[in-house]
């Protein structure tokens, strides 16, 4: 039977079909909507309406370009990296997407993606110069960071034959700058990076380089002539005229930094950012109180803006003056109406009670600014701080995202990325982050440090080394960056140059950095086994009054590695002899004497220490190691742990401690609870949350905890620590990934040898894997390592397993 025509179902069904046969039209009219707004320069509604086309047709080729190309002009390369990618991956045979993912790659220091996808172009286009070109400067960086001598010089000798086909490219002329660095050939890459910046004169990477090649040639003259040029070419970054003040600084010029800095604020008639890099530099150099006592001056002069007196209140929270320092605040915000500089305020207040505590009220303050402004770039980077320290790290990562969206350079925002990278477990991408965050900052200390010390964690010793010796170029001289250059040096087994840092150091009038010079020259002479020669040396700075404490502490030290007790005995007792009233020495000569085996002296004096002053943590510490070291008096050092924490009650080591004797004692949840508190309040420590993951992961079962020690220990996957290794790769074991296990495991195994919890976990990921033999020899390894009484619940499983194995006829390997 027919069924009747229905003219309501008919015109919807041509709506439908119509809504299906304009949606790419509807896309395309976005698309050219976006680039009309991109020639009149509106670039935020360009990026909307190219959204608008993946949301109508996600394989809309152009589209995808465009707003690929959009964010790598406006510095986004992470964003742009992600957008090229997509394209590839629809169009895998797109040779100008591949050509932008090599150079984003190989430009960020990321010459194995660089490589793969120059390759990847290659095979369509094997005589493309462009492609050859970052082929070469990929397999050069790749080289470089290997330390693959031949490899290098092969790769440079293709570059300078390629420069000559493509003279403008800033690619080959990066890698060929490099290159004459490295050989010292400082004039030659002063001519080099020249001629780059007259191709390419607002790339502020390549300005950055000439200063650093400025800084080795020692032509102080031309540093401060381009840094200079720099802030005159850059206005809008104000890490400039900070990178200036900061050179004057190192230098011993603070008179000359701050007449620069007066003459900003005098030129700008007064501007509150001028005034605000003035008085950040004289708390600096000169004290808070010198801080003040300017924004004092300022304000007697009539500029009492909210600003300036939101500033002076900073200060005044700084020097400890918290209540009076946030009233003030309430104060300018009470009077003021809604505007950036409100926000700014309030921002600030946000920072001010969180550090007091009160994180309901900061929190509310930052929302209120985003409700008013929601790309408000400071208010974006103090939730995904604290998203992060909830371990929120998805919407940590989207929050930020938002601020770089806004500010592309900004380096803290890079850093917090960095963070949160780390939480997520994404190594990768917290190394990008971390040397975008020391490139922005250009080669500011601290954003040079956290890299360096990230690249030597992965064992990426020389460009650790780079990324220290880029920033002392600009900073020379900063004890901050020569110690752990020093360091990396000691590590590398590279004597002369770890010598050359320790004479730099010794060159300071800073206390600390002569203390750090003897250390280093100290651990110098013991690496190469010259320990006599150690204690000659660092006793001659003791008698020309050259050295402190740590000097003499190094000495014993010296003694004790090479077994002379008898010698670190005699030489603390003479210290202590020459002051006996010295708390220090007599903490030292106690410390020597617990070493020596005279424990009941040792004993009496730490009694006696904390018996003046009960605050003495190193002291709690020493006593409680001590008596925990006699197995039948667990009960007193217990009891200890317990009178320490009544003493310091925040010190972590002693919760730790507490935590340690719990777990020991089978009281796991009492453990938990103690490394749940100290979670809290420093979620970023990463040994808190190994052995908190470590304490779910092993003794709970229940699934929200499981989840809770997923989350916890992502940020240990790829670790080189064992413990860390030990932690993640059960956890993986736990959700069923083991092969990830097996990969974080065995290498734990290999170290920890003698823990058994440890051979157990790689055990079980054996057994999962169906590799019978190996796991039968690991239980043997687990049941060995324990007491034939031992019941714990991993132990009894192994010896079932063990069992099980037998019955089923496997046999171990002789």
């Amino acid at each position: 039977m027919r069924k009747p025509f229905l003219p309501f179902a008919f015109a919807l069904a041509l709506t439908v079909l119509a809504g299906c046969d304009s949606s790419e039209e509807r896309a395309e009219k976005h698309y050219q909507s976006g680039l009309a707004y991109l020639e009149l320069g509106d670039v935020d509604r360009a990026l909307v309406e190219f959204r608008n086309v993946f949301q109508l047709n996600g394989s809309h080729k152009e589209a995808r370009r465009s707003y690929a190309e959009v964010e790598r002009a406006r510095g986004d390369r992470r964003e742009a990296f992600s957008q090229y990618l997509r394209l590839v991956e629809q169009y895998p045979d797109d040779i100008p997407a591949l050509i932008a993912l090599s150079e984003i790659a190989t430009t960020s220091g990321d010459f194995e993606r660089g490589e793969e996808y120059a390759s990847k172009a290659l095979v369509k286009a094997p005589d493309m110069p462009e492609l050859l070109a970052l082929k070469a400067a990929s397999d050069y960086g790749l080289a470089r960071n290997g330390n693959d001598v031949d490899a290098q010089i092969d790769a440079i000798s293709r570059i300078r034959d390629l420069r000559k086909t493509l003279p403008d490219n800033l690619i080959l002329r990066g890698m060929i700058i490099d290159d004459l660095i490295q050989a010292k050939n400082y004039q030659s890459a002063l001519d080099e990076l020249n001629s780059a910046i007259d191709l390419n004169p607002g790339d502020a990477d390549l300005h950055a380089h000439r200063l650093s090649v400025l800084a080795a040639m020692s032509d102080a003259e031309g540093v401060e002539a381009a840094l200079i040029e720099m802030i005159g070419r850059f206005p809008d970054q104000p890490e400039m005229s900070e990178a200036l003040v900061r050179w004057y600084a190192s230098r011993g010029e603070t008179d000359k930094a701050e007449d620069f800095l007066r003459g900003r604020v005098a030129a700008s008639d007064g501007s509150e950012l001028a005034v605000f890099e003035l008085v950040r530099f004289l708390s600096a150099e000169r004290g808070p109180e010198a801080a003040l006592v300017e924004l004092d001056r300022t304000i007697a002069a009539g500029n009492s803006g909210p600003s300036i007196r939101a500033a002076r209140a900073g200060y005044v929270f700084d020097a400890g003056r918290t209540d009076e320092a946030i009233a003030e605040m309430e104060e300018v915000l009470a009077d003021a109406k809604t505007s950036e500089e409100t926000q700014r305020i309030k921002v600030n207040l946000a920072r001010m009670v969180t550090a007091v505590g009160n994180s309901v009220r900061a929190r509310a303050l930052v929302e209120e600014v985003l409700a008013e402004d929601p790309s408000n770039t400071e208010a974006l980077k103090l939730k995904g701080a604290w998203l992060i320290d909830d371990d929120d790290v998805g919407d940590a990562i989207s929050v930020l995202r938002q601020a770089l969206d806004h500010d592309p350079r900004d380096a803290a925002t890079m850093t917090l990325m960095a963070q949160a990278y780390e939480r997520d477990g994404n190594r990768d991408l917290m190394r990008e982050m971390l040397g975008l965050a020391a490139e922005a900052s250009h080669r500011a200390p601290l954003e040079s440090l956290r890299y360096a010390r990230f690249l030597a964690s992965e064992g990426k010793l020389v460009p650790a080394e780079n990324a220290l010796v880029e920033a002392l170029r600009i900073s020379p001289g900063n004890p901050e960056l020569l110690v752990p250059l020093g360091q990396l040096y000691l590590q590398m087994q590279d004597w002369p140059r770890a010598t050359q840092v320790a004479r730099a150091l010794e060159e300071s009038d800073s206390g600390a950095s002569v203390t750090a010079a003897a250390t280093l020259r100290a651990s110098i002479f013991a690496a190469q086994e010259k320990s006599d020669e150690a204690v000659t040396y660092l006793q001659g700075l003791v008698d020309e009054g050259k050295a402190d404490l740590g000097a003499k502490v190094t000495i014993l030290r010296t003694h004790i590695a090479e077994g002379r007790v008898d010698k670190a005995l005699a030489y603390s007792s003479q210290l202590l002899a020459d002051d006996p009233d010295n708390p220090d020495l007599r903490f030292v000569d106690a410390s020597v004497r617990a070493l020596a085996g005279e424990t009941d002296a040792a004993e009496s004096a730490y009694h006696a220490l904390l018996a003046e002053d009960a605050d003495r943590l190193p002291v709690w510490l020493a006593l409680i190691r001590l008596v925990s070291a006699i197995p039948e008096r667990e009960a007193e050092a217990v009891a200890l742990i317990d009178e320490g924490l009544a003493a310091v009650p925040d010190s972590p080591d002693l919760k730790w401690a507490k935590a340690g004797y719990l777990e020991n004692a089978g009281d796991i949840d009492g453990a938990i609870e103690i490394y749940e508190a100290l979670y809290k309040e420093n979620s970023g420590n990463p040994i808190v949350a190994n052995n908190l993951a470590s304490l779910l992961s092993n003794y709970r079962t229940d699934d929200q905890s499981l989840r809770r020690a997923e989350v916890i220990a992502r940020r240990l996957r790829g670790s080189n620590v064992p413990p860390y290794q030990d932690t993640s790769g059960w956890i993986a074991y736990q959700q069923g990934n083991y092969s990830e296990a097996l990969a974080e495991l065995t290498p734990a195994a290999a170290v920890l040898t003698d823990d058994p919890g440890t051979q157990y976990h790689l055990a079980m990921t054996y057994l999962a894997l169906g590799r019978k033999t190996d796991a039968m020899a690991q239980f043997k390894k687990v049941l060995d390592l324990v007491p034939a009484d031992d019941s714990r619940a991993f132990v009894q499983s192994a010896r079932d397993e063990f069992a099980r194995l037998e019955t089923e006829g496997v046999v171990l390997d002789n």
